[in-house]
């Protein structure tokens, strides 16, 4: 599996000059400048592109929903009257490292069933990939889950336009069957590729072909925050892991520091998912809470710590809600056990007195540290029942 997916995989490409340890310019490899390569290669994608075809015609005569794979070849000789891939993509432009580079897609079959994935999701795929003289570099039939901030950004504008299949079966004998699945294929200039990486049997700045069967779908939570991937964009470039900390608030290195795989957006200690990112449970944080009002998210306001669920007068950082820092709070302290963590519980010993009763914060500072204990036995009211 590994074998087959490598190839997927995106690298940063730093734009700058390598050198080697010697002073010689001969032994300096420079990497290429992007625009004049991309001048190039869109010639050579539009010279493809009105010279090839693909199996149209094969498609017309199987039904709607048939799993059917696409395969070009030139227009000439006996297929001198085909219709030109030309006539039948559309182009669609997207920035990287300054370029607006134009790709063409093209949606054979859109698929049936309902999920459509985004920049940020996960696809369970089929896949070729070839250079523009048709040498195929990779393919599999079997399908195989790719994360899609992992891959090039070609390939990731291309699947998204699809839908996932309509179905799929288990044959009984270990295999799948799939009905109607998203079928196309995504033409893009080395800029959205490799660009000056060499992949094996991919040369320095190669325009590449995917086609590909989408199978399914599965919406993304990397970092399990309660805020979706895709809305981890920051700067809406459509890539979660933009480069100059565009996609980290606080520029940090965990996890690479790109917020989408970051429990702790900003920084300041407290979970994101502690910190009402997401008040109606729908994954898009446009609704996340703002206590100090200046107009920052406080799942992104480092400055704004004093998050307060269930309003109890102390803020959720002081009441456990994730003791082993893993930033799922499957851990959180229940210290009456009733199923309800501290963090989101008005009365956390359950004696029936609301916790904002008990003098649990009397310098109203949102810290327990001060909280009254009655009766001197080292545990505070709000949390001794028999106090």
């Amino acid at each position: 599996m590994m074998k087959k997916i490598k190839y997927l995989f995106s690298f940063l490409i730093t734009g700058i000059v390598l050198t080697s340890c010697g002073n010689d310019d001969d032994n300096r490899i420079v990497i290429r400048d992007r625009g004049e390569v991309y001048t190039e290669d869109l010639v050579k994608l539009q010279d493809y592109l009105n010279t090839h075809f693909y199996n149209y015609e094969e498609f017309a005569a199987n039904p709607a929903g048939a799993d059917f794979e696409i395969a070009f070849d030139t227009i000439a000789d006996v297929n001198a009257g085909k219709t030109p891939l030309a006539s039948q993509v559309v182009s669609k432009v997207l920035n990287r490292d300054g370029i607006d580079y134009t790709y063409y897609t093209l949606n054979v079959r859109q698929g049936g069933g309902v999920a459509r994935p985004t920049f940020a999701d996960s696809t369970l795929v089929s896949y070729e990939g070839r250079l523009l003289d048709n040498t195929v570099f990779d393919s599999s039939t079997n399908s195989f889950w790719f994360d899609l901030p992992n891959v090039v950004d070609g390939f990731t504008a291309g699947i998204i336009e699809l839908n996932e299949a309509a179905s799929i079966i288990s044959n009984g004998d270990g295999t799948l069957s799939y009905t109607d699945s998203g079928i196309g294929a995504v033409f893009m200039p080395s800029g959205l590729a490799y660009f000056n990486r060499i992949q094996n049997t991919i040369p320095q700045y190669s325009p590449l072909i995917f086609t590909y069967q989408l199978r399914k779908v599965k919406t993304t939570d990397h970092d399990n925050d309660g805020i979706l991937s895709k809305f981890e964009d920051l700067d809406g470039d459509q890539d979660v892991r933009s480069p100059e900390d565009r996609d980290n608030t606080d520029n940090d290195i965990v996890n690479g520091g790109y917020n989408y795989i970051d429990a702790d957006d900003d920084g300041d200690g407290v979970p994101t998912l502690f910190e009402n990112p997401d008040p109606n449970g729908d994954g898009d944080p446009s609704d996340a809470e703002d206590l100090d009002g200046d107009g920052i998210p406080g799942y992104l306001d480092a400055n704004e710590v004093n998050i307060d669920l269930d309003n109890d007068g102390i803020q959720n950082r002081f009441e456990q809600p994730d003791p082993n820092n893993n930033g799922n709070p499957g851990d959180a302290r229940d210290t009456d056990n009733d199923g309800i963590p501290d963090y989101l519980d008005d009365d956390d010993d359950g004696d029936g007195i609301p916790t904002s009763q008990e003098n649990a914060d009397p310098n109203n500072n949102g810290n327990p540290v001060d909280a009254l204990d009655t009766d001197g036995d080292g545990i505070p009211d709000y949390l001794d029942a028999d106090s």
